[in-house]
């Protein structure tokens, strides 16, 4: 009796983990125009969410009705994001040349790293809380600021799917499904 339950404990493991990496498929599919990332892992927080809580299957179908939903508001934030990309690369090049580099390129960086943990955040509270995209930033900055060790989870989260991706490129294919569930994971208002 005790082999068949280790069994099924094991099969239901293997299956939570292919749906992590099938969703980061996914994830990484529909954001190949940039600017469809947010809605992409909107999407893939979704269906993480509703696997979690066995509410939705099959994943495949579910996650391109989240992700049509989810790009009519999310563009605009995509751009946003990418703008904030290219004006924080902007700065680290300016500040290189500035005396005192070393104390403003740390601050930067914090900086970096607090709006990608608020981006990803927001992701998620679109994708569990249902709100807006406008409310939904505002809604993540303030979880992320009541609750900075969930904030803190998630940016590692974020800096180990960096240094995967560094380290093995082709991990860039799969590194947004564990990425997603540690947004829904590190989430809290279930």
């Amino acid at each position: 009796m005790r082999s068949a339950t280790v069994r099924t404990t094991w099969r239901a493991g293997l299956e939570e983990f292919s749906d992590c990496l099938l969703a980061g498929l996914l994830v990484a599919l529909a954001s190949v125009p940039v600017v469809t990332a947010a809605p992409a892992l909107v999407a893939g927080c979704r269906v993480l969410d509703r696997a979690r809580n066995d509410l939705g299957r099959p994943l495949w179908t579910t996650f391109w009705a989240d992700f049509r939903e989810a790009a009519r508001g999310g563009v605009p934030f995509g751009l946003g994001c990418l703008a904030a990309v290219v004006l924080v690369a902007v700065d680290l090049e300016v500040v290189a040349s500035m005396p005192g580099s070393g104390a403003l390129r740390a601050v930067l960086w914090g900086l970096a790293v607090a709006g990608a943990v608020v981006a990803v955040r927001t992701c998620e509270v679109v994708a569990t809380g249902g709100l807006a995209w406008g409310r939904a930033i505002v809604t993540a900055a303030r979880e992320t600021a009541a609750a900075p060790t969930k904030g803190l989870l998630l940016a590692a989260a974020l800096g180990l799917a960096v240094l995967l991706v560094w380290m093995l490129p082709i991990l860039a294919l799969v590194v947004a499904g564990p990425l997603a569930l540690a947004a829904v994971a590190t989430g809290g208002r279930r």
